[in-house]
């Protein structure tokens, strides 16, 4: 249900975006913005019980809570990067897009390089 209302909204978004995106790209732009922030919040609201769930399943098969922090941070780092590229190609650059889309595959390394510390570590002990 929750995707439903998510998907009328911007369906309802587009047509006064297109619109605006002819005379004032700018209000388009900060439209897009502002509709793209309301869906990132009803997101983040459906996805708690989610996080609990992640949890309670990593606690039952002994996994640190540290690694799932990890997985949560590289998975938002992924999904503001996303947001902010298309932000950006909406606006018009491309140019600016792929540089946010580096920049977030460079943020999620160095995000998972304590989960990648663990698995070498795990993977010498084996040895």
């Amino acid at each position: 249900m929750e995707l439903l209302k998510l998907a009328v909204l911007c369906a309802l978004c587009v047509l006064p975006v297109t619109l605006l995106r002819r005379k004032t790209p700018e209000q388009a732009l900060l439209l897009t913005a502002a509709v793209l922030t309301a869906a990132l919040a009803r997101c983040l609201a459906a996805a708690a019980p989610l996080m609990e769930e992640i949890s309670a399943l990593f606690a039952r098969a002994g996994v640190e809570t540290a690694h799932i922090a990890v997985l949560l941070r590289v998975t938002a780092a992924a999904l503001v990067t996303r947001f902010c590229a298309d932000l950006c190609r909406d606006g018009g650059s491309q140019a600016l897009a792929s540089a946010v889309e580096t920049a977030g595959a460079a943020a999620s390394l160095v995000i998972a390089l304590p989960l990648l510390k663990a698995v070498v570590e795990m993977l010498l002990g084996f040895f």
